[in-house]
């Protein structure tokens, strides 16, 4: 079995948070083969960093040549250098192996420690910035390599250009530290801009968070990724890596590499509507699962779609890859969510709409007198169909039963069940406005 390998030159991270360990942990989140070159040995913990252990140049460039000896990576990240003389060796083994070579300019920690030397940034910008691939700046580093204050978007591309033209390839600014409710990272080709957003995780001061996104940034283009294509997946996993992540200490969050991350990462969204869509039901699916009972889940398993405003077609319902499963301890998710992913639930959601245009949701659970009853109690309206009635030749029985259940009640109900038939699973059909309202129904009849 053949990996792709990456690289990471960088310090080491005694929390595990970030350097080469938070490197490796993205590396292996995407399948990726990582290998390590370890420049310093920090004494650092989620709180700060407390000692700075740079190793001799030699033991650096040996592990370097021992490595491409043996492995030769696909794509070679760089971190912590700390100093001139580690970055002009550095970028004299990059130039003589002809390394793919993804540049994070690491200048100061989470915490707000210093992780480079003064005399640093000059040999940076003439040494290694013109063989990069890509660079990856945080704001404060791109004021560091431009010097000038990076304030808004604007400023933001100035900046790119100005780092472009010292010689990368490419430039992506994050830009996490600009102010506003989104983190709108700016990235440069040389010709266009490509503004990559999502919202700001609020009260998350993730440590490791500029080291990871370049890691994985460095991870996909190593699975032959197009570069924009790999700093747009990458901010969505990092993304997910934020919202799940946990205090291990006493200071910063550390980023939960064991989550759903890597198969959260949806389609290119044309619309800022279509990722409002996808991050409300995938809140909403997070949240049915920590009280999802197991009976709920229906044999052929579960789903949960949501619809954009005035949607018409398959394309245009989100829902789960993949379905809700159950497992012997609890019901989990397997696959992303999507639009244009279940045409089962999207069947149900796009006939809703045609009565209410507000009927926007809806996810199927398991058929049982019992789970009937609690609709019931609950105070749901409740419509049905029976399959034995279902017309030859019709082109979704979804569709075609919801529409019946409709018309026989002159609305849209709460909830829509059918008893099954040769081949066919019992099923309620649970429908609302939104994701939350969705979850809220649910949550109602699971409480009974």
């Amino acid at each position: 079995m053949k990996k792709n390998v990456a690289l990471t030159i960088a310090g080491s991270d005694s929390s595990g948070g970030a350097g080469i360990q938070a490197d490796l942990k993205a590396f292996t989140a995407l399948g990726v083969h990582g290998a390590t070159v370890i420049t310093c040995i920090t004494a650092q913990s989620t709180k700060k960093v407390k000692e700075i252990h740079k190793l001799p140049v030699e033991i650096i460039e040996s592990q370097i040549d021992t490595i491409i000896e043996d492995i030769k990576p696909d794509v070679v990240k760089t971190g912590m250098l700390y100093d001139q003389e580690i970055v002009n060796m550095v970028a004299k083994k990059i130039k003589q192996y002809r390394l793919k070579t993804v540049v994070d300019p690491v200048m100061i920690a989470t915490s707000g420690d210093a992780l480079s030397k003064n005399d640093f940034v000059k040999v940076l910008k003439n040494k290694l910035i013109p063989i990069a691939y890509m660079v990856t700046p945080n704001i404060h580093e791109a004021n560091v390599l431009t010097g000038k204050k990076i304030k808004n978007i604007n400023d933001a591309k100035k900046a790119c250009k100005e780092i472009h033209e010292l010689g990368s390839k490419y430039v992506l600014i994050k830009g996490g530290h600009l102010k506003g409710r989104n983190a709108d990272d700016v990235f440069f080709d040389g010709k266009e801009f490509t503004i990559f957003s999502l919202p700001k995780i609020q009260n998350r001061l993730a440590h490791g968070s500029g080291c990871t996104l370049s890691a994985l940034i460095t991870g996909y283009l190593a699975l032959d990724e197009k570069p924009a294509e790999s700093v747009r997946k990458a901010k969505y996993v990092l993304w997910n890596m934020i919202k799940d992540g946990y205090k291990p200490g006493k200071g910063a969050d550390v980023l939960n590499f064991s989550s759903n991350a890597t198969i959260d990462v949806p389609m290119h969204f044309p619309t800022n509507e279509h990722f409002a869509v996808w991050f409300e039901l995938k809140k909403a699916v997070d949240e049915l699962l920590t009280f999802l009972p197991r009976d709920f889940v229906p044999e052929v398993g579960m789903n949960f779609g949501y619809a954009l405003p005035n949607a018409k077609k398959l394309e245009e319902v989100c829902a789960v890859n993949g379905r809700i499963v159950k497992t012997k301890d609890k019901p989990v998710r397997c696959g992303s969510i999507d639009f244009g992913a279940s045409k089962h639930v999207a069947s149900i959601i796009l006939a809703a709409m045609k009565f209410d245009l507000k009927s926007r949701c809806s996810i199927n659970i398991r058929y049982s007198e019992g789970n009937l009853e609690r609709c019931r109690k609950t105070g749901f309206k409740i419509g049905t169909f029976d399959r034995m009635y279902e017309p030859r030749n019709v082109k979704s029985t979804m569709e075609w039963g919801t529409t019946y259940a409709i018309k026989k009640l002159g609305f849209v109900p709460d909830a829509i069940y059918d008893t099954g038939g040769k081949g066919k699973e019992p099923m309620i059909r649970i429908l609302g406005k939104n994701p939350k309202d969705v979850v809220n129904k649910a949550h109602s009849i699971a409480s009974f």
